[in-house]
């Protein structure tokens, strides 16, 4: 009798697949402001600190620079005073279903890859590099193709999971006048990388990322500035009823974490999806990749 068995898009696929060589690394002894500087110069998530000797001693995010800049430390401590560890690693030939299990678990947003030699670090894999590879392979899937002209015209996106089925419905907001230490106690308490702006008709204004807050931190700004003089804007936004593939395309080329949703009109925000969403959704944008398989 034949036998259903489930495949996700990451099935088979290894961590060497998906991986970025590049780390971004400094000595420990290096200044934030330093740190902050490189991170906006690679468009990277965290740096990678090097103990005395040369070795991997721990890691700073963007998490832990903004929470360096709401508790009020200067730009000029180093590094290895806000580091977290231990570091969390990989091996270059483990599964992608296997390292995606990891971060979330870990509530981690990436890796570092280990190859052969165990005390050398080969690269990092985030969420951002897992969901690029499974965007393309989607494109190019010829299963996805098939389904969707058989489905017709009329219903071109029916075998594909729409952003609704997947987005995050709570979303994190602050009004324009709100004090950045109001923000970022926001974003610590909720453990949100990212808060909607609003403005007095509580219509959207802006975003603020941690990306934005370590930026206005480099540049000087008190947090006691108004979220309207650091947030990023228009704000960018898509339909619930838009497909994920969709969603995927306008985050990965945007380079942004996460983007808004909205039900029809763009001032109406009803959810929010990030990458790690979609990575955990598992079957990257399209059913196809979840339906069963008979086997005998």
């Amino acid at each position: 009798m034949p036998v259903a068995r489930t495949r996700s898009v990451l099935s088979g696929m290894r961590v060497k697949e998906a991986m970025r060589r590049q780390i971004i690394s400094l000595d420990g002894t290096t200044s934030i402001w330093t740190g902050i500087g490189r991170l906006i110069k690679y468009k990277a998530d965290a740096l990678l600190v090097m103990d005395a000797e040369g070795k991997p001693a721990g890691i700073v995010s963007k998490t832990d620079m903004a929470a360096a800049y709401y508790a009020g430390m200067p730009s000029e401590t180093p590094l290895e005073a806000v580091m977290a560890g231990p570091l969390h690693t990989c091996f270059i030939d483990d599964g992608l279903e296997h390292a995606l299990d990891m971060m979330s678990s870990n509530g981690i947003h990436q890796l570092f890859v280990v190859g052969a030699d165990a005390g050398r670090f080969e690269g990092m894999l985030n969420y951002g590099d897992i969901l690029g590879l499974v965007f393309q392979i989607c494109r190019n899937c010829r299963k996805n193709r098939l389904r969707q002209s058989a489905a017709g015209v009329g219903d071109y996106h029916s075998s594909e999971s729409t952003i609704s089925e997947v987005m995050t419905s709570a979303v994190l907001t602050c009004k324009v006048t709100d004090d950045l230490y109001r923000v970022m106690d926001s974003l610590s308490a909720c453990r949100m990388s990212a808060i909607l702006v609003t403005d007095e008709s509580s219509r959207p204004a802006g975003v603020i990322s941690k990306t934005n807050l370590i930026v206005a931190w480099h540049r000087g700004v008190s947090p006691d500035a108004e979220a309207a003089a650091v947030m990023s804007k228009p704000v960018i936004s898509c339909d619930r009823n838009e497909t994920i593939n969709q969603a995927l395309a306008r985050m990965l080329l945007g380079d942004m974490g996460r983007i808004f949703v909205h039900a029809g009109d763009p001032g109406t925000i009803v959810g929010v999806l990030s990458l790690s969403d979609a990575a955990n959704h598992r079957s990257g944008t399209c059913r196809a990749c979840v339906s069963s398989r008979m086997v005998n």
